[in-house]
């Protein structure tokens, strides 16, 4: 039974693909990036919950200003949909989470999905990762991934991902990130349950702030 709901799931984010190709333009900087993500590890948005960020990039020679709206659909899969300012162009994302972390167990989760890799140009991607989170207390955890996407049109040259999130008190990650091309760095603040303020450099260069709210449509 949990070998046919995984197949199912699979299946799910293939067909999201195949839908999203042909449509999908994407500047942010990763898939698991917590500040585009809205949350200290970059995880799968919960369910029912509601996601909508800005990304302001002032320098930048590729884009100015990114929105975006996510909506966590099941417990293993979000999707989102939003904007590109200075392309005049849409962003596409899915992502599933077939196999999730236990904390009480060696394992990692799994996501795989399409969506936005790197910063600039038309980038709709499919990507695969695996993440981990280690709690060494109540006060300090580390989060990593590593994984390997391909951009749609350049499909027979995948790259490889990494990323990893040094957490303080629940409250304050540090970042960084490795899309294959640039590295990105940062510092995430969760004000509030709902709230998070973050800091980036993209492409360790141009500064960026970010600011994401999350909506709890279950309650």
């Amino acid at each position: 039974m949990k070998n046919s709901r995984n197949l199912f799931r699979f299946f799910v984010v293939i067909a999201g693909m195949f839908f999203i190709t042909s449509k999908g333009y994407s500047q942010e900087c990763g898939p698991n990036c917590p500040a585009c993500s809205g949350g200290s590890s970059g995880g799968i948005i919960a369910k029912n919950n509601l996601l909508v960020s800005a990304l302001a990039m002032p320098t930048s020679d590729d884009e100015y200003a990114v929105a975006n709206i996510r909506y966590g659909v099941l417990n293993w899969m979000d999707a989102g949909v939003g904007y590109a300012f200075k392309a005049k162009d849409p962003i596409w994302s899915l992502r599933i989470q077939p196999l999730a972390e236990n904390e009480d167990k060696w394992y990692p989760g799994v996501i795989v999905g399409t969506g936005s890799v790197r910063t600039g140009g038309s980038d709709q991607s499919v990507y695969g990762m695996i993440t981990k989170t280690v709690e060494f207390s109540e006060s300090f955890a580390l989060q990593g991934y590593v994984g390997a996407a391909s951009v749609f049109k350049d499909f027979e040259n995948p790259f490889f991902l990494s990323g990893l999130s040094a957490i303080f008190l629940e409250k304050l990650t540090v970042f960084g990130s490795y899309d294959g091309l640039n590295f990105h760095e940062g510092l995430a603040w969760t004000a509030t349950d709902n709230l998070t303020l973050s800091a980036m450099m993209i492409e360790t260069r141009y500064p960026s702030l970010s600011v994401s709210y999350r909506f709890d449509l279950g309650n």
